[in-house]
């Protein structure tokens, strides 16, 4: 028997900008841009944040107003907020592109670039500290870097979690003190709980760090993403033609605006959803309803079929966040 086909939903803004870029042209010199733009949107479900930070995050649709706004000002907003979500994912330092590297802290372009020089050259990386051997890695670059830089399957456990480097004589410590190994303290919660910490409380190890150390023992190398979920729009609705009001309908939000929010059904066009409609009570912003992305319910209102646009509601629908 056949399993089930799963069905995800992928948006593909950003992938036409992909697909005509130089990293396209010397990640795949033999295929065309409709194959390319292809290729981006099928890895975006592997894995959207090592695909997207090869797109400028301006090509992907931030917001409503982004061209009314200083540009060097937003650039740099979105480049820290980029940044940001890497740093709190970690990346894979064996399996990262150089383009993912990139926004690690205390990288860049050229260390990152170095670092897959260094890795094709003498195949991957075994602990954290052989990161040092690479070319303009110094100590402060390290020190930066380090902790968001996993290293799976290596020489010390402890490489594939979040403590840092300068932490590890202090989970040593811990595990010396319970007569047990590093990776057994990993793996075992009673352990772990026979510990008390303010014994390892210094001038320079605050409790809130030994809490951060605890917690990322618990999951070492976990990834803080939530996972992707099963979507599927009506398999009944294929064009506007196809939409009936009072229909109730599975989307997804693909934009929000001061008036309202976009709704994607399945169909070319997408349908509005104006903010007196997002919710039983008196809302002041979207935002306080709905989010980019989010799976949820609709009914339709109206259709008109001249001028291609659908008014939609969310109000007295159950479930309305899937």
């Amino acid at each position: 028997m056949i399993d089930k086909v799963q069905v995800f939903v992928v948006s593909e803004n950003g992938a036409s900008i992909y697909s005509a870029s130089k990293i396209a042209r010397d990640e795949f010199p033999e295929y065309d841009v409709t194959v390319r733009g292809a290729v981006s949107i099928g890895r975006r479900l592997m894995d959207p944040l090592a695909e997207l930070v090869k797109i400028d995050p301006k090509s992907i649709g931030v917001g409503q107003y982004q061209h009314d706004v200083e540009q060097g000002a937003l650039k740099k907003s979105l480049d820290q907020t980029v940044e940001s979500c890497v740093n709190l994912v970690g990346v894979n330092v064996n399996t990262a592109s150089k383009h993912l590297l990139t926004y690690i802290s205390g990288l860049g372009p050229t260390l990152a670039q170095n670092i897959v020089d260094y890795r094709t050259e003498h195949g991957p990386f075994q602990s954290r500290r052989e990161l040092l051997k690479v070319p303009r890695m110094g100590e402060k670059a390290f020190e930066q870097s380090a902790g968001f830089l996993r290293i799976q399957d290596g020489k010390n456990p402890l490489d594939n979690s979040a403590v840092h480097p300068e932490s590890y004589p202090i989970v040593e410590l811990m595990a010396k003190d319970l007569k047990c190994t590093v990776t057994e303290l990993i793996s075992n919660k009673e352990l772990k709980k026979k510990l008390d910490l303010k014994k390892y409380v210094t001038d320079k190890v605050g409790m809130p760090t030994l809490l951060d150390i605890m917690e990322e023992l618990d999951k070492p190398g976990r990834d803080p993403r939530q996972t992707i979920q099963v979507f599927s729009f009506d398999p009944t609705v294929k064009t506007i033609e196809d939409l009936k009001e009072g229909q109730v309908l599975p989307g997804i939000v693909t934009n929000i605006t001061n008036f309202g929010c976009f709704v994607d059904v399945g169909i070319k066009e997408n349908g509005l959803v104006h903010i007196s409609e997002l919710a039983d009570r008196f809302i002041s912003d979207p935002t306080q309803v709905v989010s980019i992305h989010q799976h949820v319910k609709v009914k339709v209102l109206s259709v008109d079929l001249v001028r291609k646009r659908v008014q939609l509601s969310m109000k007295g629908i159950e479930e309305t966040v899937s």
